[in-house]
């Protein structure tokens, strides 16, 4: 492993403490994108980041869950191999969309018990009304993305076409 590699795989491991996850999340999924293989055993995977068992186990589990992993088997074989997901980007996006909706409506039955209107009541109702526009935008802004992505692919395959 290089230390450009390491380097980036810490530098995963920080950003996605920036999004609340483990440090080891983000490590894991670092040297999934870095590996020069498509998937890679548990035991790879805890060699590299010089880990233990438990945090490695745990950590997939929670990446398999998010859907940023997935466990693949290979024929002959009996460990399990991990690897990217094949997850949309607009399928994470409205995951993560589907759980603000999600506060949203206990931040609307918090405000509902509330007897009188007051600085939180407010507050709740901004909140809520925000991530639930926020969800109705975020389905035409995935329309419009893949519509981009289909002319990216496009352009390339023309330009690799030109190559030629």
């Amino acid at each position: 492993m290089t230390e450009k590699k390491l380097q980036y795989i810490e530098e995963a491991g920080m950003a996605f403490e920036l999004f609340g996850m483990t440090r080891m999340a983000g490590r894991i999924l670092g040297y999934l994108i870095v590996c020069d293989k498509e998937s890679v055993s548990f035991n790879e995977i805890m060699d590299a980041l010089k880990a233990s068992k438990g945090s490695i186990s745990g950590t997939t589990k929670q990446l398999i869950t998010i859907g940023f992993v997935e466990p693949v088997s290979l024929p002959g074989d009996r460990k399990t191999y991990y690897r990217i997901s094949n997850l949309k980007v607009g399928s994470i996006l409205k995951a993560r969309i589907q759980l603000f909706l999600k506060f949203a409506d206990v931040l609307d039955k918090g405000r509902s018990l509330k007897e009188k209107n007051d600085r939180v009541s407010e507050w709740t109702l901004e909140v809520s009304s925000f991530y639930k526009w926020f969800g109705d935008e975020i389905d035409l802004v995935l329309q419009k993305w893949e519509r981009e992505k289909e002319n990216i692919i496009k352009q390339k395959t023309e330009d690799n076409e030109n190559k030629l």
